[in-house]
């Protein structure tokens, strides 16, 4: 299993699909809108397919979690499909 954070130095362009958002972005959840937050870290999770040609192809091995930050203290993990651009 591979896991890339977001600040690896392996995602140049051939691996930006893997994250639809980057550090410092802000996002709300879908499912509570008072629940927003700023993203500090995002990791990719999964296997990395043979030939990196099609997104649609890796994000069935795997997903993409960020680290959202809301408050001072608070941290929360969430899958990319959780979240959207506030």
């Amino acid at each position: 299993m591979e896991f890339v954070k977001i600040d690896d130095a392996r995602l140049d362009e051939n691996y930006s699909f893997f994250f639809s958002y980057n550090k410092g972005d802000y996002v709300k959840s879908r499912n509570d809108r008072g629940l927003k937050g700023e993203i500090t870290d995002g990791v990719y999770v999964g296997e990395f397919p043979a030939h990196v040609a099609a997104a649609d192809e890796a994000y069935r091995k795997g997903r993409t979690l960020y680290e959202v930050k809301t408050g001072e203290s608070q941290v929360f993990i969430v899958a990319d499909n959780e979240i959207e651009r506030a």
